[in-house]
């Protein structure tokens, strides 16, 4: 019975999920474990590994499933390991799972294998009790298959939640140019720190206004404020001129506390003598042209 109890220990650590070869180190007979699993009608989930009966599937248990019939190091990556990680808020239709270069490996429904001979020590963590590469490798593995656009986003993102440092993520693909999409993932990851952003809509704005000719500040100057030992840290500036940009995502600004805060910010950029604009997704997509007026009118003609 303390076999049994150790061995459905081990599934539920495992999200529910256990291997057939795992069954001799928890103490079972390989014999004796294959007639429980016939005689209870245990699920298959690949060819060697079983759900413990009575358990709900969840994502996380299709990915430890996967990563027990794998084996050999396997780590979860790609957009599935950046959603473990936290900076995805959806998961992708397919489990991205990373192996070593040597090895055969039988093909998984819903499950998609990059095999690679530049894993490192530093590429491996553990989240959730599953064996997931770190972000940056994370981010490398993205990179095959991702556009620049997909990969900015996804590293602001990161950044704002406090996952991951782009310059982090740029050293290591560096680390291996000859990586499909290395060097797509190291321009992008440098151009995301350097400017700073630290939202989507915060990037898109800085990289329109600099289209239309207004050269914004590359990373955004502190203003501070008299008699109040107070820093206000602007998503986009013009310091020559004391104008600022606030971006406002729904996200951040949906609350009347958010609101209220927000008035109490302007009212303290007009005490430091700063003009403060703010803009919206929505504006961004339906007033653009507006909006650049604006601006230009608030810069007094310096930079038009």
């Amino acid at each position: 019975m303390a076999t049994w109890i150790a061995l459905f220990r081990l599934a539920r650590d495992q999200h529910g999920a256990i291997a057939r070869h795992q069954a001799p180190g928890a103490g079972v007979p390989l014999s004796t474990f294959d007639a429980r699993v016939r005689r209870e009608a245990w699920s298959l989930r690949h060819r060697t590994v079983r759900l413990l009966p009575g358990t709900e599937p969840t994502l996380r248990t299709h990915i430890s499933a996967a990563l027990l019939e794998v084996g050999d190091g396997a780590l979860v990556t790609g957009r599935t390991g950046l959603f473990l990680h936290g900076v995805v808020d959806r998961p992708p239709p397919t489990i991205e799972l990373m192996t070593a270069w040597a090895g055969s490996y039988r093909r998984l429904q819903g499950v998609r294998l990059i095999r690679s001979r530049t894993l490192t020590d530093d590429d491996r963590s553990v989240r959730d009790r599953l064996a997931v590469a770190s972000v940056p490798r994370c981010f490398l593995d993205l990179a095959r298959s991702g556009g620049p656009r997909r990969l900015r986003a996804l590293l602001i993102d990161a950044r704002q939640r406090r996952i991951a440092d782009p310059t982090a993520v740029a050293e290591r693909a560096a680390l291996h140019p000859g990586v499909p999409g290395s060097r797509l993932l190291g321009a992008v990851a440098r151009d995301v720190a350097r400017t700073g952003a630290d939202s989507t809509l915060t990037d898109v704005v800085h990289r329109r206004l600099a289209s239309v000719g207004l050269a914004p500040d590359d990373v955004p100057v502190p203003v501070e404020i008299d008699r109040q030992d107070r820093v206000l840290h602007p998503d986009i500036t013009f310091a020559s001129t004391q104008v600022c940009i606030e971006c406002d995502s729904l996200a951040h600004h949906g609350t009347q506390r958010a609101i209220d805060l927000d008035h109490r910010k302007d009212q303290a950029y007009r005490q430091a003598g700063w003009n403060c604009l703010r803009i919206g997704w929505y504006r961004l997509d339906h007033d653009w042209e507006g909006f650049v007026l604006d601006v230009r009118a608030a810069l007094g003609g310096a930079r038009v």
